[in-house]
């Protein structure tokens, strides 16, 4: 397909490739919660990271790596994230070596250019966690594996003949070389993540299925017995010495696994089948027609790259299937890679069905091995273009229409291999694209969260975070003086003690930034947020990818009266009276308002309430829109017949210009934003607001 040199100019620019994909905007996104967590862990001494790791559920060999790597490199963004740049280029020239040795170099080549291409690889290659060291250090094993039980493309007893014959080991050093760096890669993989079992696991399924055929193949008789047994214990021993090695932090860390909480909704296994094909074939930044197009595409060539024919494809078309022998299973040397592929994917599924774990960075170890089998179905397919040219005349009538295709194209090879690579290279580039440029798939973005809560800081603010386990990720990018709160204290919440602590924290501050990250597992009933609804005045909420900022005004410890109105909106509510706390304000604050309903009959539609502050000529300088009790009473779980306080804050940006501003409100469906009569109008203004 290609001569060497083009070969040798081709391999450089994979390189090339795989580096500016992975060394691209690497710090224009903020660190998530997990990468404050790595260099916070990674800043500490060893014996803090071992022991703090043994309280979470990842082992500490990568926190230990960022360790030593932080003083080289610094702790910015892009330096902490450099770190698995370089493990995602080294998977790519891993991902050469093993299909070079396995296959030939034309696979290996495609190999590894699915893989620096790949979607999925260059997103965890800029995040500063483990995931893409385990995939090396996975990479690594197999590799070794493959140098220890593969030649010349087929499993074969290295220690004996099948003959029975005695035979002369040559190269022992290289050999003992190899099974010291496959018992420290296979370690390393533990000891990354615990995921790295799965590599364990398939990696003893592929010595299984070698070891029956070997046995089976082969004459029954005390030398050859005792052949398998001189070809057993090497592997036995190498895996009682990484067994014993990883024992004993398994013993002293392990428990945190039965621990912990599922983290997805069930899945059946159809269903878990697609989404790891499409996640492994264009990542998690890509949707609609061209992602299912890329993901089913590689999934074909996945498949096609499992089966090795040992006559061409084309006669496969004119004799019996019968007739068409395929290399015996213990001689392919797709089952490691099969397994290595598929085998992380079942432990998930079987996992699952006790405690759904489905997260795709928990599969990423599996996608070298993918790689290197769509590449040789993509091999295969030029091959078969090449193959049904050739044999046409013994083709049918249902490859006459092959025959005159072939015929008109001068390189089928060619085209078979650009119209496929150009399919590829469509949806992964778009998938890059999407996560480099498009704010759906950014990264949770604490460093625009913290920027603005310091931008606006002054006397008498608080930060509060929901979830402990981002304190780290903020206080990377906190550079304020605010009281910094972490409630709720404990798991699960205490509500008595949730809501005393809740009061307290009001009585400390004047405005309040709350950051909400993973409320489900760390306030999964909302006491903090519901008493905040009861106590405080939204004034602000928006998301930053998974995380929320929310501003809350504080009411003076002296609070206005309230005033009488009797204002019906539509058939459903009544606004009784309001408490507008302030009539004159300074940019910055929050005014905090209270508005008192009485529920006429159900509502049978979700409605939201707006407060506008306008000026002289009607323009909205500032707002707050959102359902009743800061969103957490909707109007379809009123009551006909009770009565509701509901509060509501207005943020007056630090650039309103002084004046008088008007305050209005008023109530529109959430569905389609059609407003609710009040009257002859579709609002109400309460009073005036002296911004100075």
């Amino acid at each position: 397909m290609l001569g060497m040199a083009h070969q040798k100019q081709f391999w450089l620019f994979i390189a090339l490739l795989a580096f500016a994909l992975r060394v691209y905007a690497l710090d224009v996104q903020s660190l998530w919660n997990d990468e404050g967590t790595s260099v916070a862990l990674a800043s500490l001494s060893i014996e803090a990271i071992i022991n703090s790791a043994a309280r979470d559920i990842h082992p500490p060999l990568y926190y230990l790596l960022l360790h030593f790597w932080l003083p080289f490199a610094g702790n910015t963004e892009y330096a902490v994230r450099f770190l698995s740049v370089i493990a995602g280029v080294v998977i790519v020239a891993l991902v050469f070596r093993i299909a070079y040795f396995v296959f030939d170099k034309r696979v290996a080549t495609l190999a590894a250019f699915l893989t620096a291409l790949s979607p999925f690889q260059v997103y965890y290659s800029q995040e500063a966690r483990m995931y893409i060291w385990v995939t090396l250090w996975a990479a690594v094993s197999v590799w070794a594996f493959v140098k220890l039980k593969v030649k010349s493309s087929k499993f074969k007893v290295e220690t004996a003949e099948v003959s029975g014959q005695r035979s002369v080991v040559s190269g022992q050093k290289s050999e003992v070389g190899m099974w010291v760096v496959y018992v420290v890669a296979t370690l390393a993989a533990l000891y990354t993540q615990y995921v790295g079992a799965f590599i364990v696991l398939a990696e003893n399924l592929a010595f299984g299925v070698w070891l029956f055929f070997a046995i089976r193949n082969s004459q029954f008789t005390i030398r050859n017995l005792q052949s398998a047994i001189r070809t057993l214990a090497p592997w036995l021993i190498g895996q009682l010495i990484i067994g014993s090695l990883f024992l004993p932090w398994y013993l002293f860390a392990g428990g945190q696994l039965a621990s912990w909480p599922s983290i997805s909704e069930p899945l059946d296994l159809p269903t878990l089948v697609w989404r790891v094909l499409n996640v492994f074939s264009i990542g998690l930044t890509l949707d609609g027609n061209l992602a299912t197009i890329t993901s089913i595409l590689l999934g074909g060539l996945f498949l096609l790259g499992c089966w090795r024919p040992t006559v061409p494809l084309s006669h496969c078309f004119t004799v019996p299937l019968s007739h068409c022998p395929t290399v015996p299973l213990s001689h392919r040397p797709t089952v490691p890679l099969l397994l290595w592929t598929l085998v992380p994917v079942a432990a998930m599924y079987i996992v699952s069905l006790t405690r759904p774990a489905y997260n795709p960075k928990f599969l990423l170890l599996a996608t070298p091995a993918f790689y290197i089998l769509a590449a040789r179905g993509l091999n295969h397919v030029s091959r078969f273009t090449f193959r049904v040219s050739r044999f046409t005349p013994h083709v049918s009538r249902l490859t006459s229409h092959v025959s005159r295709f072939t015929f008109h194209v001068s390189r089928p090879q060619l085209l078979s291999f650009v119209l496929c690579s150009l399919i590829i290279l469509a949806g992964n580039a778009q998938s890059i694209l999407n996560y480099y440029t498009d704010p759906r798939y950014a990264r949770d973005d604490y460093r625009t969260i913290l920027q603005f809560i310091d931008a606006h800081e002054r006397a008498g603010d608080g930060i509060l975070v929901n979830a402990p386990g981002q304190i780290d990720v903020v206080r990377y990018y906190w550079r304020g003086n605010q009281q910094l709160f972490l409630l709720p204290r404990m798991r699960p919440a205490d509500p008595t003690a949730t809501r005393a602590d809740v009061d307290e924290m009001l009585g400390k501050t004047q405005r309040l930034f709350a950051i909400y990250w993973a409320t489900d597992q760390s306030d999964p009933a909302r006491v903090v947020e519901t008493r905040l609804a009861e106590r405080a005045f939204k004034a602000r909420d928006e998301w930053h990818g998974n995380v929320r900022l929310v501003l809350y005004g504080i009411a003076p410890r002296s609070r206005s009266a309230p005033q009488p109105l009797d204002a019906r909106f539509g058939d459903a509510m009544t606004l009784t009276s309001y408490q507008l706390d302030a009539r004159r304000a300074r940019a910055g604050d929050v005014l905090t308002l209270t508005l008192h309903w009485r529920v006429e009959q159900t509502p049978n539609a979700r409605y939201k309430i707006f407060v506008h502050l306008l000026d002289a000529s009607g323009r909205v300088v500032a707002q707050r829109d959102g359902e009743p009790l800061a969103d957490l009473r909707p109007t379809t779980m009123w009551r006909a017949g009770e009565t509701l306080a509901d509060n509501y804050g207005v943020f007056i940006e630090s650039d309103t210009s002084p004046g008088e501003y008007r305050v209005e409100i008023g109530v529109y469906r959430a569905d389609d934003g059609a407003r609710v009569p009040v009257g002859e109008s579709d609002h109400l203004i309460l009073g005036t607001v002296q911004v100075q």
